[in-house]
Formats: C-alpha cells, structure tokens, sequence
C-alpha cells in the first residue's frame, strides 16, 4: 500500500500512559471489529454497491463507457457536492486543468462567461437526482448563455449529461434537447461516486491501477493486525474513542502538500454527510500549513482539546536548490525544502510534547503513483467512514436532515 498511517501517538505514549483511554479503544476495536465484519459480509456477497464500484469488473465497464465521452481539450463540470468534489479533488493533486460550477453564484458564472468563450468546452452537468435544484440553475444559465454565442443545433454536441435514469428534471430536459446521457448508478450515493461515472468517465485512469488502488485498502478488512497502523479498523476505532468517550468535536486535516486541499474538502463531504446523524458526531476541518501556523495555530495548541489532528507531510521535491544569500540568515542555511520539512516536524514534535492526538498520513514520493496515492486515500476514507457508522448504528448512506432546507428553500 502506497499511503502509510503513523499512529506511534496513541500506540508509544497514549495507550501506555492512559490505561483508561487504552480500555476504551479496545471496546470499541471490538465494536469496529463487528462492523468490518459486517462489510466484508457485504463484499463477499457483492450487496454493497460503493465497494463493488472499487472493483476491477465495474472500472472495466466504466472503461468501455468512457469511450462514448467526447474527446475536448477543455471540459466544463456543473455538480454540486458529491457530483463534482471527487472530480474536483484529482483534477487539482493531478494539476489538470478542469473548470468547475460547484457552487450556485450568479456572479461567478457570468463573470466566467465573460471571461471564457463556452464553444471551446464540453460541458459535463451532473446529478445523481437530476433535480437537484442549484444544478438546474446553473444548468439554466449556462444553456441561456451558449443559446447567445451558438445555434441550439450545435450546443447539444458540447454537452454530456450524467444523471440517474427515470422521471427528472435534466433527464426529461436532455432527451427534450437530443443531449447525449449517460446513466448515473443509482445505487451509489455522490459522496461515494468518485470511483463511479460521476468522475473516471472525465479521465482517461488505467481500470487496474484504480480497482488495485482500492484492494490495497480492502485487504486490510481481510487480514486484520490489532498493531497495523494503517488498517481502517483500528483507525476507526481510535476515532470513536475519542469523541465517544473524550467528548472530540473536530477532525482537522492539516496539510503541507496544498494539491491536497481539494481532497480534503471531498473528506469534508464524505465524513460529515455520512457520520453527523447524532450528538457525539466529529466536524471536518482543512488546516493548510504552514500558512495557519500564524493563525489557527495558537488556537489548536492552547484552544479546547477536542480534535483530532490527521497530518499531511509535504511534498518531497526540491523545485528550488537554494535561496539566495540576501542577508536573510534565518532561511539561508536551509534549502527550500528543508525549510518545509523543518516546519512539519516541528509541528508533529510540538503536538508530541503537548500530547495532542494526531496521525500522520504519508503516501509514495514516487511522481508516477501520484494516481495510487490519491484512490488509496479515497479508498482508506470510504471504508473507515463505513466502519465508523456500523460501528455506531449509524446509516452511513443517507443523509436526511438536508432536506429541511430544500423543502424550506421553496416554502420561503
């Protein structure tokens, strides 16, 4: 497995130190044993759709489907959450140069239809409901606009739809229109969809890199080690120890690699949709360092211990061998990297002396398992989330309190 979990915090000081906490994490290793369990069930039997999403037979499939998507320097995605968030976390690890409407704001789209000529794009509108109410209207104002740049005959070939089949709103709209479709699994949810058509349908990944990526992660559910730092399992139930019974309210992803920030806020998605259905529920954070090293910081060290703290270390690339002598002697003596790598470890050992709970996630420097990396960390997330909610009776696939505020949004 590419990505590796340090958990030398909690296995060399806090189980040693605390006999009570170490009590408490291995009641609920036994709960999130239970858990697992019940997921392998459901891979074996092939009655989960998201794990069977991960495998080598669907990404074959997604691989033929792929093939009917038009081939375009330029590609626009409108999707809100889920639709466009795993797209949106690859296309900025991998530098692509995607463009995304994921977020309803008038201002943005027409300052991007002023600055950006549509005809030179194909256009991806995406939603597993095909009603989702925010997707629809940027879907509105972005054919609004192409009806002014180009002829409605034309402007069917630049777009590609990828909704659920069945009685909606963009569907009805598309077979209207003669715009291509492509069917959404309904059976898998947005926050759950990045190894499904919602996102390989816009690259152009190897099936076998993707699907061996998540095996990599799944075998840890087979061959479960009570001392393997990196098996979901344990992680799980170290997380629950700690909001359970040690009241944590906050998981916060503190990265030094900035191409991870958009793979944080899918993590956001994915842990708060899945998990936030009860009181003792975590909230993601993103820290990005060492930029909050001067203002989030004093807050983390001397603030309320109530987070839970998952490091990203940086990237392990010299881009620059050296500054240059300016008279700068507190930066000089180090190269540009070095300065980096100083500030990650000085952070990690700062929380080690304070004792506060952290993990560290690392991943292979090598650049060309940058696609491994990223689908083992979306792999590791999916199945820890699902653990975490069996482990707590929590249905880890709906999400139905957003609701009110649709039903609230029209009732205004």
């Amino acid at each position: 497995m590419n990505i590796k979990i340090n958990l030398n915090f909690f296995f060399d000081i806090l189980f040693k130190e605390n006999k009570e906490f170490y009590n408490n994490y291995q009641k609920n290793l036994e709960k999130c044993i239970d858990a697992n369990s019940k997921l392998v069930s459901e891979i074996n039997n092939k009655t989960n759709p998201i794990i069977s999403s991960l495998e080598i037979d669907y990404q074959k499939e997604l691989r033929q489907k792929n093939e009917q998507v038009p081939i375009s320097k330029k590609k626009l995605i409108i999707g809100m959450g889920g639709s466009s968030a795993g797209t949106k976390a690859i296309n900025a690890y991998l530098e692509g140069n995607l463009f995304f409407f994921d977020n309803y704001d008038p201002r943005y789209l027409n300052s991007f239809f002023l600055s950006h000529d549509l005809n030179k794009f194909h256009i991806y509108i995406i939603s597993k409901s095909g009603n989702t109410f925010e997707t629809l209207a940027m879907t509105n104002l972005t054919y609004q606009h192409l009806l002014t740049i180009s002829q409605e005959e034309k402007i069917k070939e630049k777009i590609t739809f990828i909704v659920e089949d069945g009685n909606n709103q963009l569907i009805n709209f598309a077979k209207e229109k003669g715009i291509k479709i492509i069917n959404h699994n309904n059976k898998i949810g947005g926050r759950y969809s990045v190894f499904s058509e919602t996102t390989q349908l816009l690259f152009d990944f190897d099936p076998n890199i993707i699907a061996d990526s998540a095996t990599a992660v799944i075998s840890k559910s087979y061959n479960f080690n009570e001392k393997d730092h990196s098996s979901p399992i344990v992680n799980a139930a170290i997380i629950l120890t700690l909001q359970k019974f040690y009241n944590f309210r906050f998981s916060v992803n503190v990265l030094y690699n900035y191409l991870l920030k958009n793979y944080s806020y899918w993590f956001h998605q994915l842990f708060a949709e899945s998990l936030g259905k009860n009181n003792f529920a975590m909230t993601p954070m993103t820290s990005i360092c060492p930029k909050d090293h001067h203002s989030m910081m004093q807050l983390f060290l001397e603030g309320p211990k109530d987070k839970l703290f998952n490091i990203y270390p940086p990237e392990e690339h010299n881009y620059f061998s050296k500054f240059s002598k300016l008279g700068f002697d507190n930066i000089e003596n180090k190269t540009p990297f070095d300065l980096l790598h100083s500030q990650y470890e000085a952070l990690v050992k700062t929380f080690r002396n304070l004792k506060i709970p952290h993990r560290i996630i690392s991943y292979s420097q090598d650049p060309g398992k940058k696609v491994e990396n990223l689908f083992e960390l979306f792999s590791f997330n999916i199945i820890e989330t699902i653990i975490l909610g069996y482990a707590q009776d929590i249905n880890p696939y709906d999400q139905p309190a957003v609701e009110q505020i649709k039903l609230n949004t029209f009732n205004s």
